[in-house]
């Protein structure tokens, strides 16, 4: 019997491992609802929707398991690892295994390992649970309202994990070879039987397709969601915003993204700096707080300021840093904006107190651990220049013992800092002894995101948020020679961000603003790499380099360009799981 699950564990082929069947697919049973019950009851068929809504934020497997893919758990893994980490902007402080190559983008040229399949793996699964819930919801007795919106929302989650495997899988609109390239497996029924590749085509029909059929499904259900996990008709038009952009198809993209976002009013700057560790207003779409902590496999364990990661001594981790030069950029256009408050740049070195530290002191080979690009412990008094900031950057509802970076110890010994006994020399032994071994702070790191509690990550994390509405609205309106409404909606999100920003951009300057915009407000959110993917322009990243600081401040080890037509048109390869068991597809790539 068949079973689609209420929650999720993994199942991928460990590194090196050979498929020889659909396993690497197929998921153990948390907790079962057989497929022939959900066809009995609308209160099965919403537990099997709840099951697939979860598989977008469960850990894929575990320490022990056969299957497991090291922290890896769901969308929030594969926005950061495919969405931010190749990208101009990101770089994860991370320096081992598979996340080090994922940002220099050795994998993506790869067609085994954990970052290769994991995409695949993940979407498969999503299709595959919304699929069974397919194939029996038009059988469920019960209020036919409830049973619309349940097919709708997995309508939804089908079109939105088909969209994630053409991001990472897919050829550009402009590869698209009129729409016959080939891309990804379309399967529309449950299983996992060999399949064939199919078109560009033909995927972006199925996802139309399925997101036309859910938007007439929730307008004639008339129900409204009770999760924030659950998609809804908002999340529907704005997936579908997302995949006309892919496509190009501006009419469209500009008519869904503004009518999406209607309900979601852009968050205040005050707002934008409360952490990021718990839904508000704006967003649309996003985790379960309750239901996100997964110990060591949780997003917000490696990627909050103040994860179980991040704050480890043993680590040298830290939740992501900042691009310096996307950084530098936004703040000497208006350095009231706040986003720009959010990340350890040398603008925060004498905020405080005076320490005299100067920009250049952020490339002096005695202040920066090059090895790491870390600074916490290394100078004494850009030590406590940290904990300062530190300490008044937190927000509010973060304070109870869960500074970021582990910077707590000291708190005490900045507090009584003054400008006279900053250079103390017992000031300096005191913090040196403290943080001999702490966690150390890098250049650009970043404290936009938060977990809630210390039980290593507890946090939510947005899936889909108006500002990124706002922003493909302004995007499309470009292409379709609306470039007031492209002026508007920059207004409409920056007013929220600085003091005193107008717009009087037009042509390329105009799109060059919104693109800038975009990858500044979305900084880690797991948009810039497809964003650059879909705008057809190469990724440059740049290193630090002691002694200058007109360099950037990323590692020599993710140093590149990346043209365009890198790795097949920044294309993973099919994993060579899919490709070993499903051998149609090696039939048609050798042919």
């Amino acid at each position: 019997m068949k079973k689609i699950y209420k929650g999720i564990l993994a199942s991928a082929l460990t590194l090196g491992m050979v498929a020889c069947d659909s396993n690497y697919l197929e998921q153990p049973p948390v907790d079962l609802v057989s497929d022939a019950a959900i066809g009995e009851s609308v209160e099965a068929a919403r537990a099997a929707l709840y099951g697939l809504c979860e598989a977008m934020y469960f850990g894929y497997g575990d320490d022990d398991s056969e299957y497991a893919i090291r922290y890896a758990n769901g969308e929030g893994y594969l926005q950061t690892y495919y969405g931010d980490s190749p990208s101009p902007d990101f770089a994860d402080s991370w320096l081992y295994g598979f996340q080090k190559e994922t940002q220099a983008w050795i994998y993506m040229t790869r067609d085994s390992g954990d970052a290769d399949r994991y995409a695949w793996m993940y979407a498969y699964n999503l299709i595959n649970q919304a699929n069974v819930i397919l194939s029996k919801i038009d059988e469920v007795p019960g209020d036919p309202a409830e049973v619309k919106q349940i097919k709708a929302s997995a309508l939804t989650i089908r079109a939105h994990a088909y969209i994630r495997l053409m991001q990472v899988y897919g050829p550009r609109f402009e590869d698209r070879n009129n729409g016959e390239a080939l891309c990804v497996v379309l399967r529309t029924e449950p299983g996992s039987e060999q399949s064939p590749l199919v078109s560009y085509k033909a995927v972006m029909d199925q996802i139309y397709q399925d997101l036309d059929d859910a938007i007439v499904l929730y307008t004639e259900s008339g129900k409204a969601r009770s999760k924030g996990f659950e998609p809804n008709i908002d999340v529907a038009k704005g997936l579908y915003s997302r995949v006309a952009l892919i496509n190009h198809d501006w009419p469209k993209a500009q008519q869904m993204a503004k009518e999406a976002r209607q309900k979601y009013p852009i968050m205040s700057g005050d707002e934008y700096l409360a952490g990021f560790g718990a839904a508000n207003k704006e967003w649309l779409w996003y985790n379960d707080y309750n239901k996100t902590y997964n110990g060591y496999w949780s997003w917000g364990a490696s990627f909050s300021c103040n994860g179980g990661y991040a704050t480890n001594d043993d680590w040298t981790g830290g939740g992501g840093v900042i691009s310096y030069r996307l950084y530098k950029e936004i703040y000497d256009k208006n350095n009231t904006d706040v986003r720009c408050k959010l990340f350890w740049t040398p603008d925060k070195a004498n905020m405080y107190v005076d320490f005299g530290i100067k920009e250049e002191d952020f490339w002096n080979i005695n202040c920066v651990n090059a090895d790491r690009m870390t600074m916490w412990g290394v100078d004494p008094v850009i030590t406590t220049s940290i904990t300062l900031w530190n300490m008044y950057t937190t927000p509010e509802g973060y304070s109870d013992g869960l500074f970021p970076f582990n910077t707590g110890s000291s708190l005490g010994a900045a507090l009584e800092l003054t400008d006279e006994d900053a250079l103390d020399p017992e000031t300096q032994d005191y913090i040196r002894y403290v943080l001999a071994t702490s966690t150390r702070v890098q250049f650009g790191a970043q404290i936009k995101f938060w977990s809630i509690t210390t039980d290593l990550g507890d946090s939510q994390h947005p899936f889909l948020r108006a500002s990124e509405l706002l922003l493909n609205e302004a995007e499309a309106a470009i292409e379709n020679g609306d470039e007031q409404t492209a002026r508007d909606c920059l207004v409409e999100l920056n007013s929220n961000r600085m003091d005193a920003y107008t717009c009087t951009l037009s042509g390329d300057a105009l799109k060059e603003e919104v693109r800038l915009y975009r990858r500044i407000e979305l900084w880690g959110e797991g948009d810039t790499w497809f964003s650059f993917k879909r705008w057809n322009i190469p990724v440059v990243r740049e290193v630090w380099k002691a002694g200058d600081p007109t360099s950037n401040n990323f590692l020599p080890y993710y140093e590149g360009t990346y043209a365009p037509d890198y790795s097949n048109g920044w294309r993973y390869e099919i994993p060579k799981a899919e490709k070993d068991y499903n051998t149609i597809i090696n039939n048609q790539l050798n042919n």
